[in-house]
């Protein structure tokens, strides 16, 4: 819908008009949107629209941001028409050798570092820099709450966490915290049920 109102914009108001509003979609956890179509899976809707704002979305002032920590799941047809990339630390063979194939050779050489790029550290390449550059990222304020879980400390731990087993069901159902049966405020879960 927004691809189609920037292009009527256009037509309404003619050429100055066209790209006045300009607007950028970002897709966090793209994978789930424009997911490389594998053999013998259904083409999908969300992929075929953010493949044509992909291609067309540019001159009609719509932008794309793609995020996924899974380069390799993404649609190619939407990655080739990406002008510049932010890249955090690649390890999975098959997602560098997917976002070597997608990146022009020149870059090659900074492309071996990926797999050793300190925590916060980007490789910035593309039309956004003069030159392909590392840069640190500064620190989110507030700090997102998607910390890992420490489980070796959890599994060895001799006083073991309270859950609100009961509570986290009723929430999870919809239920009002009062449907929640009798049962104490937390169960203790032991080592043997983890």
């Amino acid at each position: 819908m927004i691809l189609e109102f920037l292009q009527r914009l256009g037509e309404v108001g003619g050429e100055t008009a066209r790209g006045s509003l300009p607007v950028v979609l970002v897709l966090e956890e793209a994978q789930n949107y424009i997911r490389e179509q594998r053999f013998g899976e259904e083409a999908s809707i969300s992929k075929e629209v953010f493949e044509r704002i992909a291609r067309e979305g540019r001159k009609y002032g719509l932008g794309l941001v793609v995020a996924s920590q899974r380069p390799s799941e993404l649609s190619k047809a939407v990655l080739s028409q990406c002008s510049s990339f932010i890249v955090h630390r690649l390890q999975n063979p098959e997602d560098l050798r997917y976002f070597r194939e997608i990146v022009p050779g020149i870059y090659g050489p900074l492309l071996d570092q990926l797999p050793a790029l300190a925590p916060q550290t980007a490789l910035i390449l593309g039309e956004c820099v003069r030159a392909p550059c590392l840069a640190r990222i500064r620190d989110a304020n507030p700090v997102p709450r998607s910390r890992d879980p420490h489980f070796y400390a959890r599994w060895v731990d001799p006083s073991p966490a309270e859950i609100p087993v009961e509570e986290v069901c009723a929430r999870w159902e919809a239920r009002e915290p009062s449907d929640v049966e009798e049962t104490g405020p937390a169960q203790k879960v032991d080592g043997g049920d983890r």
